[in-house]
């Protein structure tokens, strides 16, 4: 199916959805149970291209015959094979960026793209206002006369609920108050982002359940580690 079926539904991109978690139960109420897993994987292919495209990148040259051919598939094969060609589309991006990374070697005048670091940094925060609730609630907290400590304003919401998904959530707006800390710091210092940085947090709130807190926990201990040279010179 892949895009005669989205466009035959009239499917609505995840980018116009604020939440990706809104996205996701749009997609769940409209598709019929079977074709929705390949949906969400679809959609994540067209976030990959988009990527690829917003930073000037090739994608791999087989993806259009590759897409061609995934969607005569049957499931479960056909999402399957969406999903190992998504991984194909992230590592491809991930070595072309390491390679660019290499070859300019990763200077404080070079950082990703050849962006100024405050207008890197304006358009990540930017993307994660649009994309993270965490994100916007914690911009809300730093705005507003609360004299809790970020800590302890989570806390209150997550407390009470024992659950699983309840503690991982508090523990991801946890980790998106430092992180959201550390990219300000960042930016006012005009101070370049560790390589990768920008591509793993444009990404971050993309990602479900452990997985989610396991790539936030290493993108803030990145950012705290590559300021520990300048914070000791």
């Amino acid at each position: 199916m892949g895009k005669a079926m989205t466009n035959k539904l009239k499917i609505k991109s995840s980018r116009d959805f604020a939440d990706p978690a809104e996205w996701r139960e749009y997609i769940r109420a409209l598709v019929p149970d079977e074709n929705v897993n390949y949906v969400l994987a679809f959609e994540r292919t067209q976030l990959f291209l988009c990527f690829y495209r917003l930073r000037g990148m090739q994608p791999p040259v087989e993806v259009k015959a590759e897409l061609d051919r995934i969607a005569k598939l049957n499931e479960p094969e056909r999402t399957e094979a969406l999903e190992v060609l998504n991984d194909l589309l992230l590592a491809t991006a991930t070595m072309q960026l390491m390679s660019e990374c290499k070859s300019s070697g990763v200077s404080a005048d070079h950082s990703d793209n050849q962006m100024d670091p405050r207008e890197q940094i304006d358009t990540l925060l930017d993307h994660l206002g649009r994309t993270s609730p965490c994100y916007r609630f914690w911009r809300h907290y730093t705005g507003s006369a609360e004299r809790r400590s970020w800590e302890e304003f989570i806390s209150t919401f997550h407390s009470r609920d024992l659950s699983e998904s309840a503690k991982r959530d508090g523990e991801y707006a946890l980790l998106i108050g430092q992180l959201g800390q550390l990219l300000t710091h960042y930016r006012d210092n005009n101070r370049p982002l560790p390589p990768l940085s920008f591509e793993r947090i444009w990404f971050l709130n993309w990602l479900r359940g452990p997985e989610r807190n396991l790539q936030a926990r290493a993108v803030v201990q990145g950012l705290i580690e590559a300021m520990k040279p300048c914070a000791s010179a």
